[in-house]
């Protein structure tokens, strides 16, 4: 966990709330190891009194043309229920990222 994780965190969390979490919540922290490939997030999401936190034990990042691609190969959350819906339909399952994380990713990453 070096510096070009904790420059991406702060890059990565306002393109998250505008882009993938808008509909849900918004990112409140995240902490990124690149060398392990592994993260973690805490979400404020929309109706839920407590903050959700989502570990990612390892990632895979892929490119495919100007596309990048996520995929998790293991998740584990502050909710039962949500693990198991992650883990069923989540893991394994490229998804590709908002545009914006191709420049920073590139770089830092």
């Amino acid at each position: 966990m070096g510096l070009k994780d904790r420059l991406f965190e702060k890059v990565a969390v306002p393109i998250l709330n505008r882009t993938v979490l808008a509909p849900y919540g918004e990112a409140r922290e995240l902490r990124l190891d690149s060398t392990e490939k592994s993260a973690e997030i805490v979400v404020a999401l929309r109706g839920e009194a407590d903050p959700v936190r989502v570990t990612v034990g390892r990632y895979e990042l892929s490119e495919v043309g100007h596309d990048v691609f996520l995929t998790i190969q293991q998740i584990e959350t502050s909710r039962e229920w949500m693990t198991a819906l992650a883990e069923r339909n989540v893991v394994g399952k490229p998804f590709r990222l908002p545009r914006e994380f191709a420049g920073p990713l590139s770089r830092i990453v």
